[in-house]
């Protein structure tokens, strides 16, 4: 390879690295952005799980139905975009394993629909992954319609989501029942004895406090694949940054040896030039 070879061929690495670094800054933006949302939507889904605890407790009349029997609508959360390594591959996996027969599996982000065709595994339906906070109350608002037209049928009993999620700097898989809300997941509560003053009957309440639940959890799970979405990206971005990094190593370092052997050569032609005179 020549010298002028080299020289393109490093100019085109260093393009390359330029936007390589580009999407690992607009990738950390997005890491940060999430952190300080799903703080905030976490506090506000806890806060209406304790209002439906408070409901249950203060008129037992409203109860959470359990059962074990019926089928599942299994909503599982991946991307649309690549450049985020195994993020698609990891999550169907677990999808594979958790699946069933019947299962009404809706699968959200083009690259994940693709990747679970490859297990040939049946999809219900299918919609885009949002790619930034401002897509996902309308993609959201779709998403919701197609679940509950499945959900509302009588053989329907559970709802739940799969999704990653970053915990100490570590990704990781969560399936989390939504419907019927799982009121475990605030432990036991104590109430105060006096009855509070109501306007609404209590199962308005009731009914309006699950739906929040649903929205507020679906949201949640939107926000959390955009985030750990991007904590893969940024850390392929790292990779391939390090790999191009060693490549103009290389190359540099070739291109010093060529211009050396340039040199010399020139001085052997010189000093043979000087022994004909």
């Amino acid at each position: 390879m020549g010298t002028r070879d080299l020289e393109q061929k490093i100019k085109t690495f260093e393009d390359i690295h330029d936007i390589v670094n580009a999407m690992k800054a607009y990738a950390g933006l997005n890491i940060r952005k999430t952190e300080e949302y799903v703080s905030t939507v976490r506090t506000f889904e806890q806060n209406v799980f304790y209002a439906l605890a408070g409901l249950i407790a203060n008129f037992p009349v409203m109860t959470i139905p359990e059962r074990t029997e019926g089928r599942r609508v299994l909503i599982v959360f991946g991307s649309d975009q690549g450049l985020c390594g195994a993020y698609n591959d990891r999550i169907a996996d677990v999808v594979s394993n958790i699946v069933k027969d019947d299962d009404a599996l809706f699968i959200i982000g083009r690259r994940l629909k693709a990747t679970v065709e490859q297990r040939e595994l049946r999809i219900t339906d299918f919609m885009e992954s949002a790619v930034s906070f401002e897509s996902i109350r309308d993609m959201m608002e779709t998403l919701l319609v197609k679940i509950m037209a499945v959900y509302s049928r009588a053989d329907f009993f559970n709802l739940t989501v799969v999704f990653t999620t970053i915990i100490k700097n570590r990704a990781e898989i969560i399936m989390e029942q939504i419907l019927p809300p799982d009121m475990k997941r605030i432990g036991h509560v104590e109430f105060p004895l006096i009855r509070p003053l109501i306007y609404l009957k209590p199962e308005v309440i009731f009914e309006k406090l699950v739906q929040e639940i649903l929205y507020i959890s679906v949201y949640r799970c939107y926000i959390e694949a955009i985030r750990s979405e991007n904590w893969y990206r940024i850390r392929n971005m790292e990779s391939a940054s390090e790999n191009i990094t060693k490549n103009i190593s290389d190359l540099e370092a070739a291109q010093r040896y060529q211009r050396q052997e340039q040199i010399t050569s020139e001085i052997l032609e010189i000093l043979g030039g000087s022994r004909l005179v």
